[in-house]
């Protein structure tokens, strides 16, 4: 009974997450990069303090100067920086099409850094996944064009950010993770401060966009949080693809955007080398506790 419960609730948070990647897009061209890391962070910061005060995890806590705490916050940071960027620069449904090579980066890293044994057949799922990424990418003469280049160190960032969690002491609450994440954005945005601009004062409008998107991206990671537990990650994480299916929904109904054919190819290569890398590790797994 859990599986199908926290496969409905990923697929909630990766609606969420979608509506929260179009809301900061909007944002972007109502405010500079700076205003929308700083007021979309701080509704986060404040929700998850009190919800992890209740639950036991307080946000002032000396685990907050934990080294892979104070690593994994500098990489949220610097990867909010590069996301916001690239939902500025780049049509949504690219970003978010570039974004879904998270896993195959996160089944690198794992190799190279955390030495996690990878089998020849993850290793080829892992190189055709990259070819989709270069045909989203689409080099040229003229080079990679700066949105997608941005979206793919968001991406990076992403894969950095999981594999620092994997290092996480495990006396380390979510909600406290959650807590710490979000406020790295504020200074991530004050830092981007001197380089972006104009700092206008958002009108009504806009600061409900940014309240909005503040609270898509918090319904999300809390969603995603719950699933992970509630069910098999095996289960649970090919799920994540329906990100890219309610991005496409909503560039093409409130940006106009029409997916080339290569971005579609590379993104459904990328989607079945992912879901491939997956398979293999669960069947790893199970062998391995036979």
């Amino acid at each position: 009974m859990g599986n199908p419960r926290a496969a409905i609730l990923m697929v909630l948070a990766m609606a969420t997450f979608a509506m929260g990647d179009a809301l900061v897009k909007t944002s972007a061209g109502n405010m500079s990069i700076a205003q929308v890391l700083i007021f979309m962070a701080t509704p986060g910061v404040i929700l998850f303090a009190i919800v992890g005060q209740r639950a036991g995890q307080p946000p002032i806590s000396k685990e907050f100067f934990a080294r892979p705490v104070m690593l994994r916050n500098a990489v949220e940071g610097m990867t909010a920086i590069c996301m916001v960027s690239a939902l500025a620069m780049a049509p949504l449904s690219l970003v978010i099409a570039i974004i879904q090579a998270v896993p195959l980066f996160v089944t690198l890293g794992a190799a190279l850094i955390l030495k996690e044994k990878v089998g020849p057949r993850r290793w080829i799922a892992v190189i055709v996944g990259f070819i989709g990424v270069m045909l989203m990418l689409r080099p040229d003469a003229s080079g990679i064009s700066l949105g997608a280049l941005v979206a793919l160190l968001a991406a990076v960032g992403l894969s950095a950010r999981d594999i620092i969690t994997r290092a996480m002491p495990m006396r380390i609450g979510t909600l406290q993770m959650a807590t710490w994440g979000s406020a790295a954005l504020i200074p991530a945005g004050l830092l981007m401060m001197p380089f972006t601009g104009p700092h206008a004062m958002p009108s009504s409008t806009a600061w409900i966009i940014i309240l909005c998107a503040s609270m898509a991206n918090a319904i999300g990671y809390y969603s995603i949080t719950a699933a992970m537990r509630l069910g098999d990650v095996s289960y649970v994480t090919p799920f994540r693809y329906t990100r890219l299916v309610f991005a496409l929904i909503i560039a093409a109904l409130f940006f106009h955007e029409r997916p080339d054919t290569l971005t579609l190819i590379g993104a459904f290569i990328v989607i079945g080398s992912g879901l491939f890398v997956m398979w293999r590790e669960r069947k790893t797994t199970v062998s391995d506790n036979m």
